[in-house]
Protein backbone atom coordinates (compact mmCIF):
# COMPACT_ATOMS: atom_id res chain seq x y z
CA UNK A 1 0.00 0.00 0.00
CA UNK A 2 1.12 3.55 -0.73
CA UNK A 3 1.31 6.41 1.72
CA UNK A 4 -2.06 7.81 0.63
CA UNK A 5 -3.76 4.54 1.56
CA UNK A 6 -2.35 4.79 5.09
CA UNK A 7 -3.59 8.38 5.33
CA UNK A 8 -7.12 7.38 4.31
CA UNK A 9 -7.16 4.37 6.66
CA UNK A 10 -6.01 6.42 9.64
CA UNK A 11 -8.47 9.21 8.85
CA UNK A 12 -11.54 6.97 8.71
CA UNK A 13 -10.44 4.72 11.57
CA UNK A 14 -10.05 7.66 13.96
CA UNK A 15 -13.16 9.37 12.62
CA UNK A 16 -15.37 6.36 13.31
CA UNK A 17 -13.81 6.10 16.77
CA UNK A 18 -15.48 9.51 17.34
CA UNK A 19 -12.25 11.38 18.10
CA UNK A 20 -12.36 15.18 17.77
CA UNK A 21 -12.02 16.13 14.11
CA UNK A 22 -8.87 18.22 14.76
CA UNK A 23 -7.09 15.18 16.22
CA UNK A 24 -8.25 13.05 13.29
CA UNK A 25 -6.86 15.55 10.77
CA UNK A 26 -3.54 16.10 12.55
CA UNK A 27 -2.99 12.35 13.04
CA UNK A 28 -3.68 11.64 9.36
CA UNK A 29 -1.35 14.51 8.43
CA UNK A 30 1.49 13.06 10.52
CA UNK A 31 1.01 9.67 8.84
CA UNK A 32 1.05 11.38 5.45
CA UNK A 33 4.29 13.20 6.21
CA UNK A 34 5.86 10.03 7.56
CA UNK A 35 5.13 8.00 4.40
CA UNK A 36 5.58 10.89 1.95
CA UNK A 37 7.20 9.97 -1.40
CA UNK A 38 9.75 12.69 -0.73
CA UNK A 39 10.85 12.61 2.94
CA UNK A 40 9.46 15.54 4.91
CA UNK A 41 10.51 16.23 8.50
CA UNK A 42 7.73 16.17 11.08
CA UNK A 43 9.24 19.37 12.49
CA UNK A 44 7.61 21.21 9.56
CA UNK A 45 4.13 20.44 10.92
CA UNK A 46 3.92 23.40 13.37
CA UNK A 47 4.85 25.78 10.56
CA UNK A 48 2.22 24.23 8.29
CA UNK A 49 -0.41 24.54 11.01
CA UNK A 50 0.47 28.21 11.54
CA UNK A 51 0.32 28.94 7.81
CA UNK A 52 -3.19 27.46 7.77
CA UNK A 53 -4.52 30.21 10.04
CA UNK A 54 -2.18 32.99 8.92
CA UNK A 55 -4.76 34.64 6.65
CA UNK A 56 -5.87 38.21 7.21
CA UNK A 57 -9.42 37.38 6.13
CA UNK A 58 -9.73 34.84 8.99
CA UNK A 59 -9.31 37.65 11.52
CA UNK A 60 -12.94 38.57 10.84
CA UNK A 61 -14.20 35.33 12.39
CA UNK A 62 -13.55 36.19 16.08
CA UNK A 63 -15.30 39.53 15.73
CA UNK A 64 -18.36 38.10 13.96
CA UNK A 65 -18.64 35.41 16.65
CA UNK A 66 -18.31 38.07 19.37
CA UNK A 67 -20.93 40.22 17.66
CA UNK A 68 -23.41 37.33 17.72
CA UNK A 69 -22.65 36.49 21.36
CA UNK A 70 -23.09 40.12 22.43
CA UNK A 71 -26.36 40.43 20.47
CA UNK A 72 -27.77 37.47 22.38
CA UNK A 73 -26.73 38.86 25.77
CA UNK A 74 -27.66 42.51 25.28
CA UNK A 75 -31.38 42.42 24.56
CA UNK A 76 -30.92 42.82 20.81
CA UNK A 77 -32.58 39.50 19.96
CA UNK A 78 -35.57 40.19 22.23
CA UNK A 79 -36.20 43.53 20.51
CA UNK A 80 -36.09 41.80 17.14
CA UNK A 81 -38.67 39.25 18.30
CA UNK A 82 -40.97 42.02 19.54
CA UNK A 83 -40.59 43.95 16.30
CA UNK A 84 -41.27 40.95 14.05
CA UNK A 85 -44.21 39.85 16.21
CA UNK A 86 -45.87 43.26 15.87
CA UNK A 87 -45.87 42.94 12.06
CA UNK A 88 -46.45 39.23 11.31
CA UNK A 89 -47.61 37.69 14.60
CA UNK A 90 -51.29 37.88 13.57
CA UNK A 91 -50.77 35.87 10.37
CA UNK A 92 -51.48 32.13 10.44
CA UNK A 93 -48.42 30.54 12.00
CA UNK A 94 -47.42 33.94 13.36
CA UNK A 95 -44.59 32.91 15.67
CA UNK A 96 -43.14 30.68 12.95
CA UNK A 97 -42.93 33.74 10.69
CA UNK A 98 -41.36 35.65 13.57
CA UNK A 99 -38.70 32.95 13.84
CA UNK A 100 -37.82 33.24 10.15
CA UNK A 101 -37.72 37.06 10.12
CA UNK A 102 -35.63 37.27 13.29
CA UNK A 103 -33.12 34.83 11.81
CA UNK A 104 -32.92 36.90 8.63
CA UNK A 105 -31.98 40.00 10.64
CA UNK A 106 -29.71 38.04 12.98
CA UNK A 107 -27.93 36.79 9.86
CA UNK A 108 -26.63 40.31 9.38
CA UNK A 109 -24.90 40.19 12.77
CA UNK A 110 -23.58 36.77 13.72
CA UNK A 111 -22.77 34.90 10.50
CA UNK A 112 -23.12 31.60 12.37
CA UNK A 113 -25.88 29.01 12.11
CA UNK A 114 -25.34 27.73 15.64
CA UNK A 115 -25.28 31.22 17.16
CA UNK A 116 -28.56 32.16 15.46
CA UNK A 117 -30.18 28.86 16.43
CA UNK A 118 -29.14 29.31 20.07
CA UNK A 119 -30.30 32.94 20.23
CA UNK A 120 -33.68 32.52 18.57
CA UNK A 121 -34.35 29.04 19.93
CA UNK A 122 -33.87 30.18 23.51
CA UNK A 123 -36.59 32.82 23.08
CA UNK A 124 -39.00 31.35 20.55
CA UNK A 125 -39.21 27.63 21.35
CA UNK A 126 -40.71 28.26 24.83
CA UNK A 127 -42.93 31.03 23.40
CA UNK A 128 -44.23 28.79 20.60
CA UNK A 129 -44.80 25.95 23.05
CA UNK A 130 -46.81 28.22 25.37
CA UNK A 131 -48.92 29.39 22.42
CA UNK A 132 -49.86 25.83 21.49
CA UNK A 133 -47.35 24.83 18.81
CA UNK A 134 -45.87 21.30 19.05
CA UNK A 135 -42.41 21.67 20.54
CA UNK A 136 -40.98 19.44 17.80
CA UNK A 137 -42.32 21.79 15.15
CA UNK A 138 -40.90 24.81 16.97
CA UNK A 139 -37.43 23.26 17.13
CA UNK A 140 -37.46 22.11 13.49
CA UNK A 141 -38.69 25.51 12.25
CA UNK A 142 -35.90 27.34 14.12
CA UNK A 143 -33.37 24.82 12.74
CA UNK A 144 -34.45 25.55 9.18
CA UNK A 145 -34.56 29.31 9.72
CA UNK A 146 -31.09 29.32 11.31
CA UNK A 147 -29.56 28.07 8.06
CA UNK A 148 -30.37 31.49 6.59
CA UNK A 149 -27.70 33.02 8.85
CA UNK A 150 -24.54 31.98 6.99
CA UNK A 151 -26.13 32.75 3.60
CA UNK A 152 -27.08 36.38 4.18
CA UNK A 153 -23.95 38.48 4.80
CA UNK A 154 -21.85 38.50 6.85
CA UNK A 155 -21.01 34.80 6.90
CA UNK A 156 -18.23 32.88 8.62
CA UNK A 157 -18.66 30.02 6.15
CA UNK A 158 -18.05 32.36 3.20
CA UNK A 159 -14.94 33.72 4.92
CA UNK A 160 -13.59 30.17 5.19
CA UNK A 161 -14.46 29.49 1.54
CA UNK A 162 -12.63 32.68 0.55
CA UNK A 163 -9.57 31.63 2.56
CA UNK A 164 -9.55 28.26 0.78
CA UNK A 165 -10.02 29.64 -2.75
CA UNK A 166 -8.75 33.26 -2.71
CA UNK A 167 -12.18 34.46 -3.85
CA UNK A 168 -13.40 37.91 -2.83
CA UNK A 169 -15.19 37.85 0.54
CA UNK A 170 -17.38 40.78 -0.49
CA UNK A 171 -18.54 39.05 -3.69
CA UNK A 172 -19.33 35.86 -1.77
CA UNK A 173 -21.29 37.85 0.80
CA UNK A 174 -23.38 39.42 -1.97
CA UNK A 175 -23.77 36.08 -3.73
CA UNK A 176 -25.53 34.58 -0.71
CA UNK A 177 -27.96 37.46 -0.15
CA UNK A 178 -30.63 36.49 -2.72
CA UNK A 179 -30.54 32.73 -1.94
CA UNK A 180 -30.83 33.55 1.78
CA UNK A 181 -33.82 35.83 1.20
CA UNK A 182 -35.35 33.26 -1.14
CA UNK A 183 -35.01 30.54 1.50
CA UNK A 184 -36.65 32.85 4.04
CA UNK A 185 -39.65 33.41 1.73
CA UNK A 186 -40.01 29.68 1.05
CA UNK A 187 -39.88 28.85 4.75
CA UNK A 188 -42.56 31.44 5.52
CA UNK A 189 -44.81 30.07 2.76
CA UNK A 190 -44.27 26.55 4.08
CA UNK A 191 -45.01 27.73 7.65
CA UNK A 192 -48.24 29.38 6.49
CA UNK A 193 -49.44 26.22 4.72
CA UNK A 194 -48.57 24.02 7.72
CA UNK A 195 -50.27 26.44 10.13
CA UNK A 196 -53.44 26.50 8.03
CA UNK A 197 -53.52 22.72 7.71
CA UNK A 198 -52.96 22.08 11.42
CA UNK A 199 -54.82 25.12 12.72
CA UNK A 200 -51.79 26.44 14.56
CA UNK A 201 -52.45 29.58 16.64
CA UNK A 202 -51.75 33.15 15.69
CA UNK A 203 -50.94 36.12 17.90
CA UNK A 204 -53.41 38.92 18.55
CA UNK A 205 -53.12 41.82 16.12
CA UNK A 206 -51.36 44.70 17.85
CA UNK A 207 -52.53 48.28 17.68
CA UNK A 208 -50.93 50.86 15.42
CA UNK A 209 -49.40 52.60 18.42
CA UNK A 210 -47.80 49.39 19.72
CA UNK A 211 -46.39 48.68 16.27
CA UNK A 212 -44.86 52.15 16.07
CA UNK A 213 -43.36 51.71 19.54
CA UNK A 214 -41.86 48.30 18.61
CA UNK A 215 -40.46 49.81 15.41
CA UNK A 216 -38.80 52.71 17.19
CA UNK A 217 -37.34 50.38 19.82
CA UNK A 218 -36.11 47.84 17.25
CA UNK A 219 -34.84 50.27 14.61
CA UNK A 220 -31.32 50.57 16.09
CA UNK A 221 -30.99 46.78 15.81
CA UNK A 222 -31.83 46.90 12.11
CA UNK A 223 -29.05 49.44 11.58
CA UNK A 224 -26.34 47.03 12.80
CA UNK A 225 -26.35 44.88 9.61
CA UNK A 226 -26.42 48.11 7.58
CA UNK A 227 -23.24 49.26 9.32
CA UNK A 228 -21.50 45.93 8.65
CA UNK A 229 -22.46 45.33 5.03
CA UNK A 230 -22.64 49.00 4.08
CA UNK A 231 -19.06 49.64 5.18
CA UNK A 232 -17.88 46.77 2.95
CA UNK A 233 -19.89 47.80 -0.12
CA UNK A 234 -18.89 51.44 0.25
CA UNK A 235 -15.23 50.44 0.32
CA UNK A 236 -14.81 52.02 3.75
CA UNK A 237 -13.77 48.79 5.47
CA UNK A 238 -12.50 45.30 4.78
CA UNK A 239 -14.63 42.40 6.10
CA UNK A 240 -12.40 42.22 9.19
CA UNK A 241 -12.73 45.95 9.85
CA UNK A 242 -16.49 45.72 9.22
CA UNK A 243 -16.70 42.98 11.84
CA UNK A 244 -15.01 45.28 14.35
CA UNK A 245 -17.50 48.03 13.47
CA UNK A 246 -20.31 45.54 14.00
CA UNK A 247 -19.04 44.68 17.48
CA UNK A 248 -18.88 48.40 18.34
CA UNK A 249 -22.41 48.89 16.99
CA UNK A 250 -23.78 46.07 19.16
CA UNK A 251 -22.00 47.54 22.21
CA UNK A 252 -23.50 50.97 21.51
CA UNK A 253 -27.01 49.57 20.94
CA UNK A 254 -27.01 46.91 23.66
CA UNK A 255 -25.01 48.80 26.25
CA UNK A 256 -25.73 52.44 25.45
CA UNK A 257 -29.35 52.41 24.27
CA UNK A 258 -30.84 49.31 25.90
CA UNK A 259 -28.49 49.33 28.91
CA UNK A 260 -28.48 45.53 29.12
CA UNK A 261 -24.81 44.95 28.32
CA UNK A 262 -22.79 45.29 31.51
CA UNK A 263 -19.03 44.91 31.82
CA UNK A 264 -19.54 41.54 33.55
CA UNK A 265 -21.75 40.33 30.70
CA UNK A 266 -19.26 41.57 28.10
CA UNK A 267 -16.42 39.72 29.85
CA UNK A 268 -18.46 36.51 30.04
CA UNK A 269 -19.35 36.66 26.35
CA UNK A 270 -15.76 37.49 25.42
CA UNK A 271 -14.55 34.33 27.19
CA UNK A 272 -17.27 32.33 25.41
CA UNK A 273 -16.11 33.76 22.09
CA UNK A 274 -12.49 32.85 22.83
CA UNK A 275 -13.47 29.23 23.52
CA UNK A 276 -15.49 29.03 20.32
CA UNK A 277 -12.85 30.69 18.16
CA UNK A 278 -10.07 28.61 19.70
CA UNK A 279 -11.75 25.35 18.74
CA UNK A 280 -12.58 26.64 15.24
CA UNK A 281 -9.02 27.81 14.55
CA UNK A 282 -7.54 24.50 15.68
CA UNK A 283 -9.75 22.77 13.12
CA UNK A 284 -8.82 25.35 10.46
CA UNK A 285 -5.09 24.78 11.05
CA UNK A 286 -5.46 20.99 11.05
CA UNK A 287 -7.62 21.01 7.91
CA UNK A 288 -5.12 23.20 6.07
CA UNK A 289 -2.25 20.87 6.96
CA UNK A 290 -4.26 17.80 5.93
CA UNK A 291 -5.17 19.48 2.65
CA UNK A 292 -1.50 20.10 1.89
CA UNK A 293 -0.73 16.43 2.49
CA UNK A 294 -3.46 15.43 0.03
CA UNK A 295 -2.00 17.87 -2.49
CA UNK A 296 1.47 16.41 -1.86
CA UNK A 297 0.16 12.98 -2.88
CA UNK A 298 -1.47 14.39 -6.01
CA UNK A 299 -5.01 13.85 -4.74
CA UNK A 300 -6.21 17.20 -6.13
CA UNK A 301 -4.98 16.48 -9.66
CA UNK A 302 -6.30 12.91 -9.56
CA UNK A 303 -9.72 14.04 -8.34
CA UNK A 304 -9.87 16.78 -10.97
CA UNK A 305 -8.99 14.33 -13.73
CA UNK A 306 -11.56 11.81 -12.49
CA UNK A 307 -14.37 14.36 -12.11
CA UNK A 308 -13.68 15.85 -15.54
CA UNK A 309 -13.73 12.38 -17.10
CA UNK A 310 -17.22 11.76 -15.68
CA UNK A 311 -18.87 14.84 -17.18
CA UNK A 312 -18.07 18.07 -18.97
CA UNK A 313 -21.52 19.51 -18.30
CA UNK A 314 -21.32 22.15 -15.52
CA UNK A 315 -24.90 21.53 -14.32
CA UNK A 316 -24.40 17.77 -14.14
CA UNK A 317 -21.19 18.37 -12.17
CA UNK A 318 -22.97 20.67 -9.72
CA UNK A 319 -25.80 18.17 -9.23
CA UNK A 320 -23.27 15.41 -8.51
CA UNK A 321 -21.36 17.65 -6.09
CA UNK A 322 -24.60 18.51 -4.32
CA UNK A 323 -25.21 14.82 -3.69
CA UNK A 324 -21.64 14.37 -2.42
CA UNK A 325 -21.97 17.40 -0.14
CA UNK A 326 -25.27 16.13 1.29
CA UNK A 327 -23.59 12.85 2.21
CA UNK A 328 -20.44 14.50 3.60
CA UNK A 329 -22.54 16.97 5.59
CA UNK A 330 -24.16 14.08 7.44
CA UNK A 331 -20.80 13.02 8.85
CA UNK A 332 -18.41 15.98 8.86
CA UNK A 333 -18.44 19.53 10.16
CA UNK A 334 -18.60 22.43 7.72
CA UNK A 335 -15.07 23.67 8.42
CA UNK A 336 -13.03 20.61 7.30
CA UNK A 337 -15.21 20.17 4.22
CA UNK A 338 -14.64 23.79 3.19
CA UNK A 339 -10.90 23.70 3.84
CA UNK A 340 -10.06 20.15 2.68
CA UNK A 341 -12.50 19.15 -0.06
CA UNK A 342 -13.21 22.50 -1.71
CA UNK A 343 -9.58 23.18 -2.74
CA UNK A 344 -9.48 19.68 -4.28
CA UNK A 345 -12.53 20.49 -6.41
CA UNK A 346 -11.49 23.95 -7.56
CA UNK A 347 -9.39 22.80 -10.57
CA UNK A 348 -12.45 21.01 -11.97
CA UNK A 349 -14.71 23.97 -11.18
CA UNK A 350 -12.43 26.31 -13.12
CA UNK A 351 -11.95 23.83 -15.97
CA UNK A 352 -15.72 23.61 -16.46
CA UNK A 353 -16.10 27.40 -16.41
CA UNK A 354 -18.27 27.49 -13.28
CA UNK A 355 -18.37 30.86 -11.53
CA UNK A 356 -16.49 30.62 -8.22
CA UNK A 357 -19.12 32.69 -6.39
CA UNK A 358 -21.89 30.44 -7.72
CA UNK A 359 -19.97 27.36 -6.60
CA UNK A 360 -19.23 28.92 -3.22
CA UNK A 361 -22.86 29.76 -2.49
CA UNK A 362 -24.03 26.29 -3.49
CA UNK A 363 -21.32 24.73 -1.35
CA UNK A 364 -22.18 26.74 1.76
CA UNK A 365 -25.94 26.34 1.24
CA UNK A 366 -25.59 22.57 0.92
CA UNK A 367 -23.32 22.17 3.94
CA UNK A 368 -25.75 24.19 6.07
CA UNK A 369 -28.42 21.60 5.30
CA UNK A 370 -26.03 19.01 6.74
CA UNK A 371 -26.22 20.79 10.09
CA UNK A 372 -29.85 19.66 10.52
CA UNK A 373 -29.39 16.06 9.29
CA UNK A 374 -28.36 13.03 11.33
CA UNK A 375 -26.06 11.63 12.49
CA UNK A 376 -23.76 14.67 12.86
CA UNK A 377 -26.04 17.72 12.53
CA UNK A 378 -24.85 20.11 15.24
CA UNK A 379 -27.80 22.50 14.91
CA UNK A 380 -30.19 19.55 15.11
CA UNK A 381 -28.59 18.31 18.34
CA UNK A 382 -28.48 21.80 19.83
CA UNK A 383 -32.19 22.44 19.28
CA UNK A 384 -33.23 18.93 20.34
CA UNK A 385 -31.38 19.53 23.61
CA UNK A 386 -32.93 22.99 24.05
CA UNK A 387 -36.43 21.65 23.33
CA UNK A 388 -35.99 18.42 25.29
CA UNK A 389 -37.06 16.19 22.39
CA UNK A 390 -35.69 13.13 20.60
CA UNK A 391 -34.29 13.05 17.06
CA UNK A 392 -37.36 11.11 15.97
CA UNK A 393 -39.67 13.86 17.27
CA UNK A 394 -37.50 16.50 15.60
CA UNK A 395 -37.58 14.79 12.20
CA UNK A 396 -41.30 14.14 12.42
CA UNK A 397 -41.67 17.87 11.73
CA UNK A 398 -38.33 18.56 10.02
CA UNK A 399 -38.74 16.60 6.79
CA UNK A 400 -41.07 19.11 5.01
CA UNK A 401 -38.69 21.92 5.99
CA UNK A 402 -35.78 19.81 4.74
CA UNK A 403 -37.52 19.39 1.36
CA UNK A 404 -38.16 23.13 1.23
CA UNK A 405 -34.46 23.78 1.76
CA UNK A 406 -33.55 21.27 -0.97
CA UNK A 407 -35.97 22.99 -3.37
CA UNK A 408 -34.32 26.37 -2.72
CA UNK A 409 -30.87 24.79 -3.21
CA UNK A 410 -32.00 23.22 -6.51
CA UNK A 411 -33.20 26.61 -7.80
CA UNK A 412 -29.89 28.26 -6.90
CA UNK A 413 -27.99 25.42 -8.59
CA UNK A 414 -30.01 25.54 -11.81
CA UNK A 415 -30.13 29.36 -12.11
CA UNK A 416 -26.66 30.89 -11.55
CA UNK A 417 -27.91 34.53 -11.79
CA UNK A 418 -29.57 34.03 -8.39
CA UNK A 419 -26.06 33.94 -6.94
CA UNK A 420 -24.04 35.99 -9.42
CA UNK A 421 -26.25 38.93 -10.40
CA UNK A 422 -25.84 40.95 -7.21
CA UNK A 423 -22.03 40.63 -6.87
CA UNK A 424 -21.59 41.36 -10.57
CA UNK A 425 -23.80 44.46 -10.25
CA UNK A 426 -22.28 45.90 -7.06
CA UNK A 427 -18.73 44.48 -7.01
CA UNK A 428 -17.81 43.59 -10.62
CA UNK A 429 -14.48 41.90 -11.22
CA UNK A 430 -12.00 44.33 -12.72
Amino acid sequence: MGGLHYVVIVFFALFFLRLPIAIVLISATIVGLWFAPTPIALSTLPTTLWQGVNHFVLMAIPFFVLMGDLALASGVTQRLVNLAKSYVGHIAGGLAHVGVLVNIVMAGMSGSDLADAAATGRLLIPAMQRSGYPVGYAASLIAGAATIGPLIPPSIAFILFAAATDESVGRLFLGGAIPGALLGVFLMVQAYVVAKRNDYPREARVSYGERVKATITGLPVLLIPVVVLGSILAGIATPTEAAVLGVLAVIVVGGGLYRELSIATFTRQLLSTLRTVGSVFIIIAAAAAFGRVLTLYGAADALAAWMTSLTTDPLAFLVAINVVYLVLGCFLDTVPILLVFVPLLMPTVKALGIDTVHFGVITVFNLLIGLVTPPYGLTMFLLCRMAGISLQEFWRYQWPIFLTMLFALALCTAFPPLTTWLPNALMPVR
